[in-house]
């Protein structure tokens, strides 16, 4: 899609993704679902807001809850606005705080021996990222069939080290 106005500022990415259901409640309806999709670049910010929504719509849940888990320890799920601004000085302070250029031990293959894989990527510096942002999932309320977020508040996928494959989990707890 064409940007018209050049000084428009579009926030957060909308990602393309499969989703897979894991898991559907026979007792009620409550269900695991899982989103994969591929990031693009290094702190990235993906909007699945959508995508939550819709799923939350779709499940009937009246009362209840729903969750988004990441299982990758160089990602983070956050929630916060799709403001260009913000996702900017994110970004600038994550590299400030955590340079992308620093020593970091995980990636001294001289001295590291645990966890070790032969396509083992340099990326200590998202390990510590994701750490110091502490946040592989969040769990939300869903009152009267409606999801509870605030006004600006937006669902993200955050990608802190290289463009990979992922998967984002999507868990909604029926209280029926």
């Amino acid at each position: 899609m064409e940007n018209k106005n050049k000084n428009q500022r579009l926030g957060a990415q909308t990602l393309k993704f499969e989703q897979v259901e894991l898991f559907k409640s026979e007792s009620n309806k409550s269900s695991t679902i899982a989103l994969h999709f591929d990031t693009e670049e290094t702190n990235q910010f993906c909007d699945f807001t959508e995508a939550v929504l819709s799923i939350v719509t779709k499940s009937g849940i009246k009362h209840g809850s729903v969750t988004l888990f990441t299982p990758h320890t160089t990602t983070a799920v956050l929630i916060n606005e799709s403001e260009t601004g913000y996702i900017n000085d994110f970004k600038k302070r994550i590299e400030e705080l955590i340079p992308s250029d620093s020593y970091y031990e995980h990636d001294d293959w001289d001295l590291r021996t645990e966890n070790m894989q032969e396509d083992e990527n340099v990326n200590g510096r998202s390990h510590v990222r994701g750490t110091v942002i502490g946040s592989s999932g969040v769990t939300l309320p869903i009152i009267n069939s409606e999801l509870i977020i605030g006004r600006w508040q937006r669902l993200f996928f955050v990608e802190l080290d290289c463009a990979r494959s992922r998967r984002l989990f999507v868990q909604t707890q029926d209280l029926n």
